[in-house]
């Protein structure tokens, strides 16, 4: 609770509710002690090994870099491509000469570069930085918490004006040592991606239509090295002491306790494996989960139980009290808690094959019906598929796959491994093939967003279910039912997506959408349509009518392409060349649902390319937005001479706030309650401008940017118009403002 809402009123409501009870009953004074505690640790844990920041922000400011080369995402393919720079993860040990106190981490490009960089590297250069910050968009997944959790604190670009020097590792770490070799042994295998993260935790490699079909299968657990993994390592080792006590003459006494043994040397080669594979944290928290059952069993305690896991989640949670920022903790725990519920309830007999497989089978629907409220929390969706292809899949990896790997790594250190891996790399096309040629999509079912306060009230349900308080497991759905009823559905939205440099605007009327403009594709390849567009659409469950592109700038139409693939190209209001050029758009009003779409420029070709930008009014009886797209002045000025009311409700800055426009007399014409700037934080570009900011400020108009708020959502309904941004919406003490 202190983690999420520490600066909110609800915290404190319920902090000094907690206090007030404690005054009169004693029972509750050891609850609110360790309520106390946990607050003073959790922020003197932060203070301790998170709080560091970027000191002293200034726009365009170089700072002095000395550090260590983590990870490289991206290598040139040549030097001195511009349009290909290095990407790598850095550890910042000297910020400007200054040691770095705490553990801090910098995302980096490099353009223009004439070095080969390595993992392992130490680099002093120039770098631009500014603090990590993404875009911010209701309901997508916020990167800011993951990038704060892995204490990556900042991101920018070397500054090639100043001198650079490279110094290559001679001495490497064990750790180091290991990962190279292991890559070097499957590196020109056809499934490297794989084997990367299977055993190294190296998932950058894994491609987008594997990462769907997993996920449409209900089976991308398999690809994030977590508890699964940990147990079946442990399982391996666990059965290879065993077995090879069996098959070499050795003698061992009776009072010998064999299990304890499998089991310690299991944990061993478990604990082997998560150093490899880089120590994640989901790998390191089973591991202490595992630790803890096997010291319960040889303590001779009730190991498998709901208190050993409790003891195994307060280790953790010492360890590092922001895991909870971490999705897998809370499906980690949960599938134990499940399992471990569903082992001691579950009494058929398993004396032959025939039940064995019945039981695995009714254990996997639990399971499988246990996480469903998480993945829809998650993913927007929930996919039933699952419970027959875990049945396969998880055997496979089990029994087949991670032995054979594990194998083809034991005999790469006394022979040449190559024809194993080339046999075991074909097995694993066949598996991928056919993979690919399901057409699990078809079974994964959107349901929109699931809030968390509907989450808790689920797993309440549930919780009644199971205990002798059934009687209350109507309560929760009551609750949420209640709720349903008095939430008043706006009767139109303006969504203003934070798409850092660029612009997308959604207008939405019974889940059905117009949309004005795509944002931009970045050098990378990812497109704002793909990784922020789409997933809004789908967890909001939202219907695409129309799309409107207001002018051939890329960070207008950088998405189009995409947005074809997507197939969203019937929805287009404009025409387009051979080449996905936008031709201007056709002028004229348009119904939308009980909306009015006007086109009212441009009248004519203009040779500045800003100035062909459609310009949009939607409006209904009482409200309305104008969408100028990126006109200048001039045409600002053309459009007042036209005699069209430009009157709004909300205005959509021109250009993003740029100086070129928002004259004092557009602005007059307009006159709207609100302008929305559609700009990046601390952008190379400095939008808004200051002086667009003074002009409004001056005309008495409310401001919002988009980089600062991050998305902007506005409800309109009958008599009144509502605004609420993500930011404010989920608003974390711990991050940067």
């Amino acid at each position: 609770m202190s983690l999420f809402l520490f600066n909110t009123p609800v915290f404190f409501v319920i902090f000094s509710s907690i206090l007030l009870i404690s005054l009169f009953f004693k029972h509750v004074r050891i609850f609110t002690c360790s309520f106390v505690f946990a607050i003073v640790y959790l922020v003197v844990y932060y203070h301790l090994f998170y709080s560091w920041e970027l000191p002293q922000y200034q726009r365009g400011i170089s700072y002095q870099i000395k550090g260590e080369v983590i990870k490289v995402w991206k290598q040139n393919s040549s030097n001195n491509d511009s349009n290909s720079p290095i990407y790598f993860k850095f550890r910042l040990d000297e910020l400007n000469n200054k040691k770095v106190s705490q553990s801090a981490y910098i995302n980096l490009s490099w353009y223009h570069s004439t070095f080969k960089i390595n993992k392992g590297d130490k680099l002093r250069a120039n770098a631009k930085l500014k603090p990590y910050r993404s875009l911010q968009n209701i309901g997508n997944r916020n990167s800011e918490l993951w990038s704060f959790y892995a204490k990556v604190k900042a991101k920018g670009y070397i500054d090639n004006k100043y001198p650079i020097a490279l110094y290559k590792t001679k001495n490497q770490s064990l750790y180091d040592k290991t990962y190279l070799y292991i890559s070097t042994i499957f590196y020109e295998t056809e499934h490297s991606w794989f084997y990367k993260t299977l055993l190294l935790g190296d998932k950058s490699d894994i491609p987008d239509n594997i990462r769907a079909q997993f996920k449409f299968a209900g089976i991308s657990h398999l690809l994030a090295i977590s508890g699964l993994h940990i147990g079946m390592i442990f399982g391996i080792g666990f059965y290879l002491l065993k077995l090879s006590i069996y098959l070499l003459p050795i003698h061992i006494k009776q009072e010998i306790n064999l299990n304890i043994y499998s089991s310690i040397f299991g944990l061993l080669i478990a604990a082997i494996y998560t150093g490899i594979s880089g120590c994640a944290i989901s790998a390191i928290r089973a591991l202490i989960m595992l630790c803890t059952f096997i010291f319960l069993y040889i303590k001779g305690k009730q190991y498998l139980s709901i208190t050993a896991l409790q003891y195994a989640l307060l280790i953790s949670l010492i360890l590092n009290p922001f895991q909870l920022l971490n999705p897998g903790i809370y499906f980690s725990y949960t599938a134990v808690i499940i399992i471990i519920y569903a082992y001691k309830k579950i009494n058929l007999p398993i004396s032959n094959f025939v039940f064995k497989f019945l039981w695995l089978v009714l254990m996997q629907c639990i399971l499988t019906l246990g996480l469903l409220p998480l993945v829809w929390f998650f993913f927007d969706g929930i996919s039933f598929i699952g419970i027959v292809i875990n049945l396969i899949a998880i055997p496979l990896m089990a029994i087949y796959i991670l032995p054979t790997i594990l194998l083809i790594l034991f005999v790469s250190l006394f022979l040449d491994p190559t024809i194993l891996l080339v046999f075991f790399d074909q097995s694993l096309s066949y598996i991928f093939n056919f993979i690919s040629q399901l057409n699990v999509s078809f079974f994964w079912i959107l349901l929109g967003n699931l809030s968390w306060q509907s989450l808790i009230l689920i797993y309440l349900s549930l919780l009644f279910l199971i205990t002798q308080l059934r009687g209350f497991v109507y309560l929760p759905i009551i609750i949420i039912f209640l709720n349903k009823l008095t939430d008043i559905e706006p009767v139109w939205m303006i969504d203003i997506l934070d798409v850092g440099h660029g612009l997308s605007i959604l207008i939405s009327q019974n889940r059905q959408s117009y949309i004005y403009d795509l944002g931009a594709k970045y050098l990378s390849g990812t497109s704002i349509a793909n990784k922020h567009i789409k997933p809004f659409i789908e967890g909001e469950n939202l219907r695409i009518i129309h799309t409107m592109i207001s002018h051939k700038d890329a960070d207008h139409a950088g998405g189009l392409e995409d947005w074809i693939k997507l197939g969203y190209k019937n929805t287009l209001l404009i025409d387009l060349d051979d080449k996905l050029q936008v031709k201007k758009c056709t002028l004229g009003e348009m119904q939308f649902g009980s909306l009015s779409v006007n086109n009212i420029w441009p009248y004519n070709d203009s040779g500045v390319s800003n100035n062909n930008s459609c310009v949009v009014k939607i409006s209904d009886d009482h409200f309305s937005v104008l969408i100028p797209g990126d006109i200048h002045k001039d045409v600002e000025h053309k459009l007042i001479k036209l005699g069209i009311n430009l009157k709004s409700t909300i205005l959509i800055s021109p250009h993003h706030g740029s100086k070129t426009s928002s004259s004092s007399e557009f602005i007059e014409a307009v006159s709207p309650d609100w302008v929305i700037h559609s700009s990046a934080f601390y952008g190379r570009w400095l939008m808004p401008h200051p002086e667009v900011i003074s002009r409004y400020e001056h005309k008495k108009v409310q401001q919002l940017t988009t980089g600062i708020s991050g998305h902007i959502r506005i409800k309109v309904f009958k008599d009144q118009y509502t605004i609420e941004t993500a930011r404010k919406r989920h608003s974390y003490w711990f991050l940067v403002k």
